[in-house]
């Protein structure tokens, strides 16, 4: 059975590791902490790498949750994919521990102003 647990989160932590540049692209990598209020509860870590240039941009990031979901506790690693095109969140295939061994499913990141919000999609 699908299940929908929906949360807001605040950034603790946004630091760039390292920039490199070469024939008009430049590369970001970016250190990331977040915490997690609602249905998912807790806080995760993110390992950032952006592209970009003059005509388009994109990120790769794995994202590891160390939560509840719905009252269950445990942990789990999200898998991020985005470009100008739209983004793609996904957790990662066999990387549920604790009570979210097993986890499968989407994600979803809105952002408005100050407030973030995260939509997790997902079956146990």
């Amino acid at each position: 059975m699908t299940s929908i647990a929906t949360a807001s989160f605040v950034l603790d932590k946004w630091e760039t590791q390292a920039t490199d540049e070469a024939a008009g692209t430049e590369f970001t990598r970016v250190a990331i902490a977040k915490t997690f209020t609602g249905a998912v509860e807790g806080t995760s870590t993110v390992e950032l790498l952006t592209a970009s240039n003059a005509t388009s941009r994109a990120y790769v990031a794995f994202e590891r949750f160390d939560v509840s979901v719905d009252g269950r506790k445990g942990a789990f690693v999200l898998h991020h994919s985005a470009d100008d095109t739209g983004q793609t969140l996904k957790i990662l295939t066999g990387s549920g521990s604790g009570e979210l061994t097993g986890i499968s499913g989407t994600a979803n990141i809105e952002i408005d102003g100050e407030d973030h919000t995260l939509t997790l999609t997902y079956e146990l």
